[in-house]
């Protein structure tokens, strides 16, 4: 009969054990911080979700688990008093703005819910407060079902967007510059091999004939000269020739 608990003692201990692994991997297995910027994680918990449940109420505590917390900020501080103080819990349950109401008196780094989107979207806002009514953003996050995310800063945004448009540029730029052709017979045109979109080398090359009046767009095809032009562009240019050899 002893035995029998004993053995029953040491499996309820292994299913606590498992539990709390479970619980609690990512707490071991956080990114490098000095090497990953905070721009590019990505961080959840369907544990502590799982157990907790995710709302506008406990959405900040969620949010406190994640790398993007700062464990110096009015939060936490707030966090720790209550923890030695029953009626300051209560309140903190029974009250959804109480926790504001006491960042407000305080100043230096607070986290609030900026935007709220239940069932699965919220915004939580990283400011330094200076007064009960004066505040500066810092971060903003977002958290979508159970992924914690850190929105972008503005600078980095248009930064890619200006060098993506500065490699499209320089690409049509680089192809221009290979376009400009000249022959006796066309003059000076712009000749494309390939389709700039579907790549296809069976397809016709594209002429831009540059001629003294206007400028036309046509097929290869429709832009080869008459003989009668040829034949005029041969006289002119062996008369040209007579007289350069007769200075």
């Amino acid at each position: 009969m002893e035995r029998k608990i004993v053995s029953l003692q040491i499996s309820r201990l292994k299913h606590l054990t498992s539990q709390k692994e479970l619980i609690y991997p990512l707490h071991t297995q956080q990114p490098d911080m000095n090497t990953t910027p905070l721009d590019e994680l990505q961080w959840k918990s369907p544990e502590w979700i799982q157990t907790f449940g995710l709302r506008t109420d406990n959405v900040l505590e969620y949010f406190s688990q994640s790398p993007f917390f700062d464990r110096s900020s009015n939060n936490q501080v707030l966090k720790m008093q209550s923890q030695f103080n029953e009626q300051f819990q209560i309140q903190l349950q029974q009250n959804p703005h109480f926790l504001q109401q006491e960042l407000k008196k305080m100043k230096g780094v607070e986290f609030i819910v900026a935007y709220t989107q239940e069932p699965n979207f919220w915004v939580i806002r990283k400011q330094s407060r200076k007064s009960p009514n004066e505040t500066d953003a810092l971060n903003d996050y977002y958290i979508i079902g159970a992924n914690v995310y850190m929105a972008p800063i503005l600078n980095d945004v248009i930064s890619s967007r200006l060098l993506s448009t500065t490699l499209a540029l320089r690409k049509a730029m680089n192809t221009l510059h290979q376009m400009p052709k000249f022959s006796p017979t066309e003059g000076h045109y712009y000749h494309q091999d390939t389709d700039p979109y579907l790549g296809d080398k069976s397809k016709p090359g594209t002429i831009i004939n540059t001629p003294n009046i206007g400028t036309t767009v046509s097929n290869t095809n429709l832009n080869t000269p008459s003989d009668k032009e040829v034949a005029d562009r041969n006289t002119n240019s062996s008369t040209l020739i007579s007289l350069l050899n007769m200075l």
